[in-house]
């Protein structure tokens, strides 16, 4: 039923992509639409200024991995489902917003608002915002309730975010339902797999995988961790297709070949999905390109404040509305 729900979504239909490339294509579009903006009024020896579209990603992998710390450091203590929707809605902002024109460390804390609103946890604003470490009360959440329906727009309302935690569980159901045999405690995986969880939010995977399937994933990566041998997954992953081991063996008929290859489809897939959160983890940032990061956030910061005043002259001096920085 959670794939049948997931495979009609809006989730699977306008926010699952195909590969990293497009995703790249969707960022590099939104920094070039923004750096647009400022055409008329940018000298030639001020474009270097601009952050880059990896200097904006990189940016962006840096609050994600402190945004992972703010989510277990919250009080109080958030469901996991709140994170990974916090974080969908993320990275959804940022494949059609520009990091330079919206503060990736005030979108996450906002993200992680709106879902605790969308999944019916309820934290009053002046609460939520006494997790914040910088920054007034009033300053964060004037940001926050300014930033909200913006979000919203650019997330075209599709807020309905499926997540890898209930198929996990039902796939462990599952395999102490099928797998009579095994000589350990399929509990004992759990550790691992809530790791791996985590460790899914720094990268693209949850732009480019079905939820069950990284739910599977998360399962091979376990196992590995616990030092178990690989043919568990496979076996549950026969049985979690319907295919019988006689047929799946027998490759010689077309129904046996072409079980076997389903099988292997999906036992590929899951490495993939391996791979693409192990990317993630080694993309973050180390601190000292952290501190290049900042340095490269106040440049801008004060690049965008003159270009800001020069157009705002240029329209007889209507100002736009203020985008908060990262340079606290």
């Amino acid at each position: 039923l959670q794939y049948l729900m997931y495979s009609t979504s809006t989730q699977k239909k306008e926010w699952t992509f195909a590969s990293v490339d497009e995703l790249t294509e969707r960022r590099e579009a939104a920094n070039a639409e923004y750096r647009a903006r400022f055409a008329p009024f940018v000298q030639p020896e001020e474009e270097e200024g601009y952050l880059t579209t990896e200097e904006e990603q990189a940016i962006i992998r840096m609050v994600s991995e402190r945004g992972v710390a703010f989510g277990e450091s919250f009080r109080p203590q958030l469901w996991p489902s709140i994170r990974w929707m916090a974080y969908a809605y993320f990275k959804r902002f940022y494949l059609v917003k520009s990091a330079m024109e919206y503060s990736p460390k005030v979108v996450m804390t906002a993200c992680y608002y709106l879902a605790t609103k969308i999944d019916e946890f309820y934290v009053p604003v002046d609460e939520f915002v006494e997790n914040l470490r910088s920054g007034t009360r009033e300053q964060n959440t004037a940001r926050i309730l300014a930033l909200e329906p913006e979000i919203l727009r650019v997330l075209k309302y599709q807020l309905t975010i499926h997540c890898p935690f209930r198929p996990f569980e039902g796939h462990l159901m599952e395999m102490k339902r099928t797998l009579l045999l095994l000589n350990f405690d399929i509990e004992t995986l759990r550790p691992a797999a809530n790791q791996f969880m985590r460790e899914t939010l720094l990268g693209e995977t949850m732009l480019l995988y079905a939820p069950s399937q990284i739910a599977l994933a998360a399962i091979k990566h376990a196992l590995a961790s616990n030092a178990k041998s690989p043919e568990v997954l496979r076996d549950f992953v026969q049985k979690l297709l319907g295919v019988d081991d006689a047929i799946a063996g027998d490759s010689r008929s077309a129904s046996g070949a072409e079980a076997a290859a389903a099988v292997e489809k999906l036992m590929t897939r899951l490495e993939q999905i391996c791979e693409c959160v192990r990317s993630g983890v080694a993309a973050v940032p180390s601190p000292p390109e952290q501190q290049k990061l900042q340095n490269r956030s106040m440049i801008w910061g004060q690049l965008q404040q003159v270009l800001e005043t020069r157009k705002m002259a240029s329209n007889g001096g209507k100002k736009e509305e203020p985008v908060d920085s990262d340079d606290e």
